[in-house]
């Protein structure tokens, strides 16, 4: 097991590879991907980028070695990364089809999270799974479910962590689509290559890419450049109810159910909305708060600039994420409610 924890510096990728616990973990790692027939990839529910980019790019990984792959996922995919090739490979886990295939598969490969509980309606069928078990990451505070772990608290992406491991394979080819799937998982969850974690070697691994094939102003026109009108009306209405708290440092969007109904929208249209709150000029927290009925739910996503830790905000109710970047959820309360508890939690932060 490979946890290089908060705090330890990995500068380049040649002093990465010379730490012997990631030599070792990548070298199981890729040993049970060789041995194995049928793999499951799964990620989180409520994908995002980084997600959805590090599943195609091992499924493609293991389509090269002639494996047969399957990718179940809980939630729909956002609008802006169904351009990619192969997204049609994805399954929503409708009709029991993950307690199917998990019954049958060799390794289940779940990436982008650490905590099992994220996988929902999949969890049950995963966990009592004979199968091996590999997770591969870059949250903090893993918790123990699998038999593999390749986990980097301080990447910037699980594409970076994945990028890692594939350059390890001398057989790995860099196709297009597994470069460009690659890249948009490294440039989504660093923001466009702004975030606290885009540091040299992230970029290192991008020129790398780009060396490979990936078109880079194509790739970023199709993830941000590309909101259906049906988003940018949804987008509207919430800025039109944004409230603002402790003199503009904190923006809250509230999107209600009403909304949803109103733009013929649903949560995957929401992506990228909480970053979009952040740009307003003295906001340094923002939150995106999401009713969804049909689960009893409030959905939060939070963001913060600087040393302000969305992180921090979200753990205080069960949630979790990175310093900038976190979400967390409430079940059962009403949604008034909950956005006051947040404004109040935030009061610490800000």
């Amino acid at each position: 097991m490979y946890m290089n924890l908060e705090g330890t510096n990995t500068t380049t990728l040649k002093k990465l590879s010379s730490i012997p616990d990631f030599e070792k973990s990548s070298s199981q790692i890729l040993d049970v991907f060789r041995q194995s027939s049928k793999l499951l990839i799964t990620t989180h529910t409520n994908p995002d980028g980084d997600a959805i980019g590090s599943c195609l790019a091992l499924y493609n990984y293991l389509l090269q070695h002639n494996k047969q792959v399957s990718i179940v996922i809980h939630s729909p995919i956002p609008s802006n990364l169904r351009f990619l090739i192969g997204i049609d490979k994805f399954q929503e886990n409708n009709d029991g089809l993950v307690e199917q295939i998990s019954s049958v598969v060799d390794t289940i490969v779940v990436l982008d999270l650490n905590d099992i509980s994220r996988l929902k309606s999949l969890r049950k069928a995963i966990e009592s799974s004979n199968a091996t078990k590999i997770v591969i990451d870059h949250h903090l505070e893993p918790k123990d479910f699998a038999n593999y772990y390749l986990i980097d608290t301080t990447a910037s992406s699980t594409g970076e962590i994945l990028y890692k491991l594939l350059r390890k394979d001398p057989k790995t080819k860099w196709s297009k689509e597994l470069c460009d799937s690659l890249y948009v998982a490294i440039m989504t969850d660093t923001g466009n290559f702004r975030f606290e974690r885009t540091d040299g070697e992230v970029h290192r691994i991008v020129a790398d890419l780009i060396d490979f094939g990936v078109d880079p102003v194509h790739l970023y026109n199709e993830v941000y450049n590309k909101l259906p009108l049906k988003s940018a009306r949804l987008m509207g209405l919430g800025f039109s109810n944004l409230e603002s708290f402790y003199n503009g440092k904190l923006a809250v969007m509230p999107i209600r159910q009403s909304d949803f109904i109103k733009t013929n929208t649903k949560e995957e249209d929401t992506e990228g909305f909480v970053e979009s709150i952040l740009t307003i000029d003295g906001v340094i927290v923002s939150i995106l708060i999401l009713e969804v009925p049909e689960r009893n739910e409030v959905r939060v996503s939070i963001r913060s600039k600087g040393d302000f830790s969305a992180r921090n905000l979200a753990l205080a109710f069960g949630g979790g994420g990175h310093k900038n970047a976190a979400g967390c959820r409430f079940y059962n309360e009403d949604f008034e409610i909950a956005k006051m508890k947040l404004v109040e939690e935030a009061k610490n932060i800000v």
